[in-house]
């Protein structure tokens, strides 16, 4: 008797002061992607309808969240030192697609500038660490590489749903060595990648002198006036993968019919996101704790119900005005503000917890005295 109750007081008190939900810490299990948010149009419909200053859109979470991986949202306006630690606790990083430009002052054009060099930097001292761009993404990911030469062409292929025109050499790349026939037929045959963008690179882009032929490009397309575009790259010596067209939305988006919703589409798209979380098992940071992990997740954050108001997302995470001057260079997401609330109920929920751990204490107490 005196055994079953020992046992039944340890079991519940490591229940109640390691919760589950936040026990794991092992990137390398179910890695943790940053995704970067970006800048919203001052006038324009998120702007209107909440008090915010950059949002992520869902389809991008659940992207990760689909393959296995965590997210851990990033935010614009920081300084170096704070992407620098947050780098080396997380195992890959997304640059989604959007709207904005690479020259706003302190928006996701410097936020990735500096990102992408400590990505370079980390794999350049031995850590592999992945690095994947859709669309905008992409396009930004080419153009912080080419020290910021611009490339681009203007292109035409906003809502453009599209097979893959692969290159002769495809199974020579990390991206598409381990798709199997089956999917390469979808790929190559079926419109199954859908593209939103106004802005391409063409083969001709990667020729200039400070991209040095560092590209390995996978497959072409055409837009809707039959320009030649670039819609999938992989770099020659570091694990960066970009794709002009987005995956995460035949799984996530349904805001346009124009979007491929077909099995063969949902197929194609999950074969990216899984590719992503595989690369990113070959990282082994990690946060120093659970706690800190927990606090820096996307969970501590509400994504709102954005199409029904004409957005262009089912859902985004919307935040606010980032407090920089007391920026904390510690890796954690600065206070947007619909966080705090989140934030404040993880906090009220973790003292519900020890007060049960503490009630639960004294009672078993009693009984061993007892025995």
């Amino acid at each position: 008797m005196l055994r079953t109750i020992r046992s039944i007081f340890v079991g519940l008190l490591l229940c109640c002061l390691v919760p589950l939900s936040v026990a794991d810490v092992n990137g390398i299990i179910s890695p943790i992607i940053g995704v970067l948010a970006q800048e919203v149009y001052p006038n324009g419909l998120i702007a209107r309808n909440f008090n915010a200053t950059s949002y992520i859109a869902a389809s991008y979470v659940k992207f990760v969240e689909g393959a296995g991986g965590r997210v851990v949202p990033i935010g614009t306006g920081h300084n170096r030192s704070y992407y620098e630690q947050l780098l080396k606790k997380i195992n890959g990083l997304l640059l989604p697609g959007g709207a904005t430009y690479f020259n706003e002052t302190n928006g996701y054009g410097d936020a990735g500038e500096h990102l992408i060099a400590v990505a370079k930097q980390l794999n350049d001292n031995g850590t592999y660490f992945p690095v994947w761009g859709t669309c905008l993404g992409m396009e930004l990911l080419v153009f912080k590489m080419a020290n910021n030469t611009e490339t681009r062409s203007n292109c035409e292929s906003v809502g453009q749903s599209l097979p893959l025109e692969l290159k002769p050499d495809y199974r020579k790349s990390r991206l598409f060595a381990g798709a199997s026939e089956e999917l390469i037929g979808k790929l190559s045959k079926e419109n199954v990648t859908y593209n939103y963008h106004r802005y391409c690179y063409t083969q001709q882009s990667f020729t200039v002198p400070k991209l040095n032929n560092s590209w390995r490009i996978m497959s072409l397309n055409h837009d809707v006036n039959g320009l030649e575009f670039v819609s999938s790259i992989e770099h020659l010596t570091y694990p960066f993968y970009g794709v002009q067209f987005h995956p995460e939305k035949p799984l996530y988006e349904f805001v346009s019919n124009k979007v491929p919703h077909s099995p063969s589409a949902v197929q194609s798209s999950q074969y990216f996101a899984d590719f992503l979380i595989s690369e990113a098992r070959r990282n082994s940071h990690s946060y120093t704790n659970a706690t800190e992990q927990a606090r820096s997740l996307i969970y501590n954050y509400k994504p709102e119900y954005t199409s029904i108001l004409g957005s262009s997302y089912v859902q985004q995470y919307i935040f606010g005005q980032p407090d920089i001057a007391n920026d904390v260079d510690d890796g954690r997401p600065y206070p947007y503000y619909n966080g705090r609330n989140a934030a404040a109920a993880q906090f009220n929920g973790f003292h519900l917890v020890l007060a049960f751990s503490s009630t639960v204490l004294a009672m078993l107490m009693q009984l061993l005295c007892e025995h």
